[in-house]
């Protein structure tokens, strides 16, 4: 093909008749989508009919590279998964790190889309051109560190390695896929791979990467980008305490939810502070290609149990400790450890459980109906065993394994306190603390995802900006700008974090053309970001999403944090018809023609 960065083709699966095929890379796939999230959004939109069930074989899961995957530009060894999510019933695409992505190139391929249910367990296995479906019920009920160790003594340790575990053979709605430790989240995929009774994909690659820029141009292009990162100074507070560096601070600045975002600043945050978390640290390790070195392996003991674990990070620490009420630092580790093992996002089952919790105090539930469970605010030692339940779907575990909105619809009661948009339930930086963080949870396409527009960079860190993180000045378009600009790292798909660490959007037009050849500007990186938001936007019209959808929860525009001096609340309606104007959409938040025309769709 025309463009470097690619290997230029897309490999097909069909689970129910075992047949395989491919679809070529176009020209115009890549100058309108990139890769990543832009396949994913676009190959999602024209492959699923309106209405499919997500749990449905119909339902198609698109793993996925990026230009960047796989080459010497920095941070880019991630991983994008798309489907059409069971726990939101909108597209859904989550990314992971690790060596799978780049693994995957190197066999020769840009992605897998997989279609269809297998009869029985299967496994799915790419060794360069060579594609097979080999039985997998030895490995069904396994967690995800026993499947991956039989695979790798059965294939070899040369293939990487990703898996469900039985959260999402069992289908809890937000179950996950697993690389080693690394976790494509969020949104259920874990269960559609459940669904399809498809437990693992084994991908070994002895091939390399042609790319589209004269070598000594693209070695010094790559030398430079990792120079910037690795002079940053945020990079060693990166290394050494991953995200949770923020925890206490945004704690301090009232702006992390406690006990189910009843209140946005837990009393004593001490217990799980970073320099804590430091103490259990055995060693570093880093995804491939990246020079921040972020992830790192702890030892710890609980209830006389030694634990060997990935150290666990911010969102995982909060869902599972102080949106509980929890500050037990081994009991959240724990907690994070087993969601690991049984495949499923730390942040819905923390909200989950958060949820119930606070159904119980507000009387609600009571132990007959939580099937024993104490979901008691505070409790630490209610998560293990709720963790198992849900996983297990056994008892009151069936029910919060809906997730909040859906547990709550379940009953019939409780929905006010399910924190959550179109069923993604909201993140670790309080709607009403960054008002801009609100509009994005607001619309988001996939649901409350902070990754999409983290302007917390902008309202509180100064890193982009400095705005009021209380007004809503100016915040709908920098909400969209960072949407569009974000979408463009997701398809490169480089680190989130590349934001903190002194890549801007000039450098990562500059990341895309150094693996590609392409010539994209600053200015482009917002169009393509614009046209990849507007097809997710698209795809939830067609889905039966309409403005309604485009809402918090009540509690942040009636009632403001009992810690807030201030007493600010937060009413994202105020600035929704400033947003659809900066989106070209209409009053209802349909895109316009004038829109579509622009963008070609």
């Amino acid at each position: 093909m025309k463009y470097g960065g690619y290997a230029g083709k897309i490999l097909t699966v069909d689970l129910s008749s075992g047949i395989f095929g491919e679809i070529p890379l176009t020209d115009e796939l890549v100058e309108n989508y990139l890769g990543g999230r832009g396949f994913a959004a676009k190959i999602l939109y024209d492959e699923l009919e309106p209405g499919v069930a997500a749990l449905d074989p119909g339902n198609k899961i698109i793993v996925v590279t990026g230009p960047a995957t796989g080459t010497l530009v920095p941070t880019a060894s991630r991983t994008a998964i798309g489907c059409k999510s069971p726990l939101t019933g909108a597209q859904s695409v989550s990314y992971m790190g690790g060596h799978f992505g780049a693994e995957l190139k190197y066999a020769g391929w840009d992605g897998v889309l997989i279609s269809g249910a297998a009869a029985d367990p299967v496994i799915l296995v790419i060794a360069d051109d060579a594609v097979s479906l080999r039985p997998a019920s030895g490995i069904w009920g396994k967690d995800t560190r026993q499947t991956q160790e039989l695979l790798a003594a059965e294939l070899g340790r040369d293939f990487k390695l990703g898996t469900i575990g039985p959260a999402g053979e069992n289908l809890v709605s937000y179950a996950n896929f697993m690389h080693v430790q690394h976790a494509a989240g969020r949104g259920g995929i874990g269960a559609v791979f459940g669904s399809k009774k498809l437990k693992a994909i084994a991908v070994r690659g002895t091939g390399g990467i042609r790319v589209g820029t004269p070598t000594a141009d693209y070695v010094a292009g790559c030398r430079e980008l990792h120079r910037i990162i690795r002079e940053n100074p945020v990079r060693e507070a990166f290394r050494w305490m991953g995200t949770t560096g923020m925890l206490p601070t945004v704690n301090e600045a009232v702006g992390l939810p406690y006990r189910n975002h009843q209140d946005d600043r837990a009393p004593d945050v001490s217990p799980i502070h970073p320099e804590e978390i430091a103490k259990y640290i055995e060693h570093y390790e880093a995804c491939g290609g990246c020079n921040v070195i972020c992830g790192s392996v702890v030892e710890f003991v609980r209830n006389g149990r030694q634990y060997r674990t990935e150290r666990i990070e911010h969102e995982s620490v909060w869902a599972l400790g102080p949106l509980c009420g929890i500050t037990d630092l081994p009991a959240i580790m724990e907690a994070g450890h087993l969601c690991d093992l049984l495949g499923m996002d730390t942040m819905s089952a923390g909200a989950a459980i958060a949820w119930a919790m606070e159904a119980r105090e507000k009387g609600l539930l009571d132990l007959q109906d939580t099937d024993g469970l104490d979901l008691a605010f505070g409790n630490a030692d209610v998560l293990a065993e709720a963790l198992a339940k849900i996983s297990a779907r056994e008892g009151f575990g069936d029910v919060l394994a809906r997730g909040s909105r859906g547990a709550a619809r379940y009953l019939g009661r409780g929905e006010d306190y399910a924190m959550q948009v179109k069923g993604l339930d909201i993140a670790a930086y309080a709607p009403r603390a960054f008002t801009g963080m609100a509009l994005n949870y607001a619309t988001t396409a996939r649901g409350a995802d902070h990754n999409k527009a983290f302007t917390v960079a902008a309202e509180f860190l100064g890193v982009l900006g400095d705005y009021d993180r209380y007004s809503t000045e100016g915040k709908p378009r920098l909400v969209k700008r960072m949407q569009d600009s974000t979408a463009v790292i997701d398809s490169l798909i480089m680190c989130m974090f590349t934001v903190d660490l002194g890549i801007s959007v000039d450098l990562y037009a500059r990341s895309a053309n150094l693996a590609t050849g392409l010539e994209i500007t600053g200015d482009d990186v917002y169009s393509i970001g614009e046209r990849i938001n507007t097809i997710e936007r698209l795809f939830n019209l067609r889905e039966g999403f309409t403005r309604d959808d485009d809402r918090l929860p009540a509690r942040f525009a009636e009632e403001a944090a009992p810690s807030d001096e201030g007493g600010h609340t937060v009413d994202v309606g105020t600035m929704m018809d400033e947003y659809y104007r900066e989106r070209e959409w209409d009053d209802r938040g349909v895109p316009t023609r004038a829109l579509l025309d622009r963008l070609g769709l």
